[in-house]
């Protein structure tokens, strides 16, 4: 089987699908990961075939528009959310081209599109073959069928597919623990669920990363997204107020942003570190609401004080609070005071660490992405999946 699998314009939408198209081709099946140029280095660093769909960086998707003018992000969240539509619908409509080539010589019999990916219904429909859905986000617009903003950008497109917006996929694959779930999928779509397998971009691992130490551990990050004058204050915010706990402090982020945080009192270490190889020997997390983050810490039982920088990751965020295995901050409310004594209690209340252990546990129980593969054999051979939401 030869199945074409569709990230998002980031190194964290490569890393969502990245644990069944690895399964997939260690099963014997012909896999090969698309992505903007930008994402596909990495792609190659972890193993898999990589597809450079369009040159066009996420950056330059953000804030330049298809007719070359230059685009402003919105600071009002309700038109946000349709601006990002809008971004997502540019990248598909910039990959479809070399989406389109590579399919009519290579023929794949499947495409899995992660939640954003929408080139992967087009192109299942023009081609003739299923379509897969990876959720990768736990919040409801990624999970309610097409992104506000898409079918828009996507006119001149779905008018040459003689469409009048996105279709839907055949199939989702549900990678969120069913407790943590705030929303269904689309309503009737068939929904398999998937233990997702924390995936990092690596780097050489050093025996610190693998052992605790005799002082609680704590690691700050803002995600892979982070730069000197991207949320940047931000994360030295964070960094700051938990130095200055009796913790060892470390310091998640690109090797350029570390370096600017590295010699701060009380950093352990500062700059890349692979989020599963050391998440294990971590009694707490400080995060920005980052999807694959979030699961990395759920998947190892790790408390989570969680700052949302945007919106639409809130709700999620705010229900692993609920659960018990987080604290959720809205992002007004992330004075160092307010942070401290959250991460304080989060380290010293053990209903925090049971809680998040009860979740881990619940992960350990949802199939493996190698038992998923046996479910997309069955939607190529029959047009089965393996049950509806």
């Amino acid at each position: 089987m030869k199945i074409l699998f569709i990230a998002g314009p980031t190194k964290s939408s490569l890393f969502g699908l990245a644990p069944l198209a690895i399964a997939a081709r260690t099963g014997g099946h012909r896999v090969v990961m698309a992505s903007t140029a930008e994402v596909v280095p990495t792609a190659l660093g972890i193993g898999l075939p990589a597809f450079p769909m369009t040159p066009l960086s996420f950056t330059h998707l953000m804030t330049v528009g298809r007719d070359g003018e230059s685009l402003r992000i919105p600071a009002d969240e309700a038109e946000l959310s349709t601006f990002v539509g809008h971004m997502f619908g540019r990248l598909t409509a910039a990959g479809l081209p070399a989406l389109r080539d590579l399919a009519t010589g290579w023929r794949p019999d499947l495409i899995v599109g992660g939640p954003h990916a929408y080139a992967a219904p087009l192109l299942a429909a023009e081609f003739g073959v299923p379509s897969v859905r990876h959720l990768l986000t736990g919040n409801t617009i990624d999970r309610e069928g097409t992104h506000p903003g898409v079918d828009d950008e996507l006119r001149p497109e779905l008018a040459g597919l003689g469409l009048d917006r996105v279709p839907g996929f055949d199939l989702a694959i549900d990678i969120f623990p069913a407790s943590t779930r705030i929303d269904a999928v689309t309503p009737g779509q068939p929904v398999c669920p998937m233990q997702w397998i924390p995936t990092n971009q690596q780097g050489p691992a050093e025996p610190w990363m693998l052992t605790r130490g005799a002082r609680r551990r704590v690691l700050v990050t803002a995600g892979s997204l982070v730069t000197r004058t991207h949320n940047f204050a931000f994360l030295s915010g964070l960094a700051r107020t938990f130095a200055a706990l009796d913790v060892d402090l470390v310091i998640a982020a690109p090797e350029d942003v570390g370096a600017a945080l590295r010699d701060e009192p009380g950093v352990l270490h500062a700059g890349w570190v692979p989020l599963d190889l050391i998440m294990p020997t971590c009694d707490l997390i400080v995060h920005h609401s980052g999807t694959m983050t979030a699961l990395t810490a759920l998947h190892a039982g790790v408390p989570q004080l969680i700052v949302p920088q945007e919106s639409r990751f809130i709700g999620w965020a705010q229900n692993l609070a609920v659960l018990g295995t987080a604290i959720t901050l809205r992002p007004g409310e992330a004075d160092p005071e307010l942070l401290a004594g959250a991460g304080k209690s989060l380290l010293t209340e053990a209903s925090y660490a049971d809680a998040a252990a009860a979740l881990a546990a619940e992960i350990a129980g949802m199939p493996l992405p190698g038992a998923v593969v046996g479910v997309l054999e069955d939607l190529v051979a029959k047009g089965s999946a393996c049950g509806s939401s």
